[in-house]
């Protein structure tokens, strides 16, 4: 009982930080210059941001599917679009963007007989991801750093790269992994403890994958590439005239602001960070808030057709031939 009246008071919280966010960005800016902004659109660049960022998803689906077929797991691509499409719609629409990483777990689990490869397949396309979007941010970085301020925040990020890559080769250490084997059996993780090194070892197999790993990650930098494309035509559909290079930077920093789980699927912040950071780039409030805005619709516009399909085909999936998904067996260590 305690516990659910928690959840509803942080669920409380976010959704009152959202509408405090956007209450406070609607007075900051000229409500009467964001009107004609949005009156003025481009049609035909909103529709190639349209694509664009449809673009985004089918790369995503892709790059999931590659790392499953590392694993021996075969499945098929527009099976797994629609996985994903569904997460997209359930990420969007629920509280918080881990609901659709369980719910593309969840669908692509019966692919498999070991439910820990779905959710680590996931967690790793997260990771990928999300180092794709590091990557891109530090090169947009290298391309727009002007200032000492700018330069710092160069460091900042190659410090974190570092950071990322030490703790992911400590992970996959696992001499230095059994040092930390005790605490499994705590008396509050003790009744998972097989699912949890079930679940690590299912992570730890991609080392042996660098092949899939690599190709995951190329296709991360073209998810990037996408991003940038669609909220740049987004920018050009509003009569924005900033150039496509500090998008390379900026995307990924707001981006990684949106993840902060202060708000409902980064409502608000994310719209405030455009303003911003783009503001950096000359671009006004009531543009830089009509960029903001509409990126995000053009998000939860792609995320509908998972919604669609969920309606069509609901959680329907596929019951696996029997042995037919085991992963390739590997010795031990």
């Amino acid at each position: 009982m305690r516990q659910a009246l928690r959840k509803s008071l942080v669920l409380a919280l976010r959704i009152a930080v959202s509408v405090a966010l956007i209450v406070w960005i609607l007075w900051k800016v000229d409500r009467r210059q964001l009107l004609q902004t949005i009156a003025g659109l481009d049609p035909w660049m909103m529709s190639l941001a349209v694509a664009a960022y449809a673009a985004v998803n089918l790369i995503c689906a892709w790059r999931w599917q590659v790392l499953l077929a590392g694993r021996g797991i075969r499945t098929g691509y527009w099976r797994l679009l629609r996985y994903f499409l569904n997460g997209l719609f359930f990420g969007n629409f629920l509280p918080t963007t881990v609901g659709g990483d369980l719910m593309r777990a969840y669908l692509v689990a019966d692919d498999c007989e070991k439910r820990s490869e779905a959710l680590a397949s996931v967690l790793v396309d997260r990771f990928i991801g999300l180092f794709g979007v590091i990557v891109t941010g530090l090169a947009g970085l290298v391309l727009v750093a002007r200032t000492g301020q700018e330069m710092a925040l160069l460091k900042y990020m190659a410090a974190g790269i570092g950071v990322t890559l030490v703790v992911v080769g400590c992970f996959l250490n696992k001499t230095l992994m059994r040092r930390f084997r005790g605490l499994l059996r705590l008396p509050v993780v003790q009744r998972v403890e097989h699912h949890l090194v079930d679940f690590y070892h299912s992570l730890y197999a991609y080392r042996g994958h660098r092949t899939q790993v690599a190709l995951a990650f190329l296709q991360s930098l073209l998810v990037q590439l996408f991003v940038v494309l669609s909220a740049f035509f987004i920018s050009r559909s509003i009569g924005a005239g900033i150039p496509i290079v500090p998008f390379f930077l900026y995307m990924p920093v707001i981006a990684a602001v949106s993840m902060i789980p202060a708000s409902i699927n980064g409502w608000g912040l994310q719209e405030g960070a455009f303003i911003v950071f783009f503001g950096r780039a000359g671009m006004g409030r009531p543009e830089a808030l009509t960029l903001g805005f509409l990126y995000h619709m053009v998000a939860v516009l792609i995320s509908l057709a998972g919604g669609l399909l969920w309606l069509v085909y609901g959680g329907r999936r596929r019951s696996p031939p029997e042995g037919s998904c085991d992963p390739p067996a590997r010795g031990p260590g």
